[in-house]
C-alpha cells in the first residue's frame, strides 16, 4: 500500500469537500428555481374550470398580457400572477388555426394575444373604475342577469397581429382604446372620412379574415376582441370564472 503525505491526504479531502458544498449548493438553487415555477393561482383555476391552454396547442403565438401591465385602459397592473392565454376547448383550436392561416398568408406575422380568460374578480375591478361614465358602456357589468362578459367564462379573446420583430401592425388604434374609430365594421366609411388609414384598414381587414375563416367574429365596439358566439344564452354552457 502506497503512503500519502499529509499535504495529499489534505488536498483530496478539500477536494472531495469542496465538490459536495458545490453539488449541495447547485441542488439548493435548482430546487429553489423549480420550487418557484409552480402554478400560479389562476392558471390553476382555469385547469380546474376546464379551460385550455392556447400554446399547448399552438406555440408560436405571441403573448403580450396587457392587464399584467400598465398598457391598458385603467393604467393599472390588474394581474399580479400570471394567467397564461386559456379559453374553452373550441376557441382554443379556433385560435390556433387561425395562426396557421395567418402563418400560410405571411411567415414574417404572428397573431399576439393581449387576453384571454378573465376572472370575474378581475371584471369587477375593470367595471367599478368606469361605472357611473360614459365608458360603462364598454366594460361588461359583472353584476348583472348574466354576470360578466365573455371573457369571464373563457369565451373570448383579444388579438392582434405582430411582425417578425414583434410590433404590432398599424390597426389605428392601441389596444383597450374607446375611441370611435376602434369600433369594427365601418372601417371603409373611417377610410373615407380620413379617420383611418388605408394600411389599418387592410391590416384589419387580414385580422378580420384570419379570425373569421375559423368562426370567430370581432366585437362591435373592439377591433381586437372575437367571440365564436354573442348569444348571452350560450354562457350556460360554460362555468362563470367565480374567482
Amino acid at each position: 500500500m502506497q503512503k500519502i503525505s499529509l499535504h495529499e491526504y489534505f488536498s483530496t479531502i478539500y477536494l472531495y469537500l469542496n465538490r459536495t458544498f458545490n453539488d449541495i449548493f447547485i441542488t439548493f438553487v435548482h430546487s429553489l428555481y423549480y420550487s418557484n415555477m409552480k402554478e400560479s393561482f389562476y392558471i390553476s383555476k382555469f385547469k380546474e374550470y376546464g379551460l385550455v391552454d392556447i400554446l399547448s396547442i399552438q406555440p408560436d403565438i405571441k403573448v403580450d398580457i396587457k392587464y399584467s401591465t400598465t398598457e391598458n385602459f385603467t393604467g393599472k397592473i390588474l394581474y399580479t400572477d400570471d394567467v397564461g392565454v386559456y379559453t374553452e376547448p373550441t376557441l382554443a383550436q379556433a385560435v390556433a388555426q387561425a395562426q396557421n392561416t395567418l402563418k400560410s398568408i405571411n411567415k414574417d406575422f404572428s397573431l399576439v394575444i393581449f387576453d384571454a380568460a378573465r376572472p370575474i374578480c378581475i371584471q369587477k375591478e375593470m367595471f367599478d373604475i368606469v361605472k357611473g361614465t360614459p365608458n360603462e358602456r364598454f366594460i361588461a357589468n359583472p353584476y348583472g342577469e348574466f354576470a360578466g362578459g365573455f371573457h369571464n367564462y373563457g369565451m373570448a379573446i383579444d388579438v392582434a397581429i405582430v411582425n417578425k420583430e414583434g410590433n404590432m401592425l398599424d390597426f389605428g388604434t392601441g389596444y383597450d382604446s374607446f375611441e370611435d374609430i376602434a369600433h369594427s365594421g365601418g372601417e371603409a366609411e373611417l377610410v373615407k372620412k380620413g379617420l383611418l388609414s388605408l394600411e389599418a384598414y387592410k391590416n384589419r381587414q387580414l385580422l378580420y379574415y384570419v379570425m373569421g375563416k375559423h368562426g370567430m367574429l370581432p366585437y362591435a365596439y373592439e377591433w381586437w376582441h372575437f367571440q365564436l358566439t354573442y348569444n348571452e344564452s350560450d354562457k350556460l354552457k360554460y362555468r362563470l370564472l367565480n374567482f
